[in-house]
């Protein structure tokens, strides 16, 4: 990924978030029959490995889950908010262009088949995201169903050995410019303008302190 000094982002505390926040990824690995992308939910496990770990787990019937075995080398991209950036928010002369937030994580793959492993995936994953439901799912109801059907998923970690990170939010223009922008992104109706609006305010304050 082509990330120039100013859009370059350094915190791992950021970068976790948007993985948290936007965990729907893009997975890419290559194996003798060319190359398998898939899309999929995955966790980051930040106590494990030098800069963490991801799981996840795929459909056995995806080839991609086949072509998945120990040692291959992967990449997992999360795509934050993005937006497009008119010329005309620019209180100086400007060209169009876009923001976006996207991380690239780079590892080394474990094939994960045991029950158990597969079982603790799932739920990891199934209580991040029912957290902040008024009714989270309880797998313990029904548990017996539910293991019999881990058969038809592959599970699978990613140990990573590097990160690219790139948040584009117009730290390349002047203050006031960033703030006519965020402007024009919080009064969008498109939900990933706010979220843009959000991650650009936070940047100016963090500039700023």
């Amino acid at each position: 990924m082509y990330v120039p000094a100013h859009f370059s982002e350094p915190d791992g505390g950021r970068i976790a978030a948007l993985i948290d926040d936007y965990g729907f990824a893009t997975l890419i690995s290559t194996a003798e029959g060319g190359m398998h992308i898939s899309h999929a939910p995955l966790m980051l496990d930040r106590d494990r490995g030098a800069s963490g770990t991801l799981i996840g787990h795929l459909a056995r019937a995806n080839p991609h889950a086949a072509a998945l075995q120990d040692g291959m080398l992967a990449t997992a991209l999360f795509h934050g908010p993005h937006g497009y950036v008119s010329p005309t928010w620019y209180e100086s002369p400007g060209v169009p262009t876009w923001n976006y937030a996207a991380v690239h994580v780079h590892g080394t793959v474990r094939r994960i088949e045991d029950a158990d492993a597969k079982w603790q995936i799932v739920t990891r994953l199934a209580a991040q995201y029912e957290a902040q439901s008024a009714q989270p799912w309880d797998p313990d109801l029904r548990k017996e169903q539910w293991l019999k059907m881990l058969g038809a998923i592959v599970g699978f970690e990613i140990g990573i050995t590097s990160i690219e990170a790139k948040f584009k939010l117009s730290q390349n223009r002047t203050a006031t410019d960033q703030e006519n922008v965020i402007a024009q992104f919080d009064a969008s109706a498109h939900p990933d303008s706010h979220a843009m609006a959000a991650m650009m305010r936070e940047n100016l304050a963090r500039k700023n302190a």
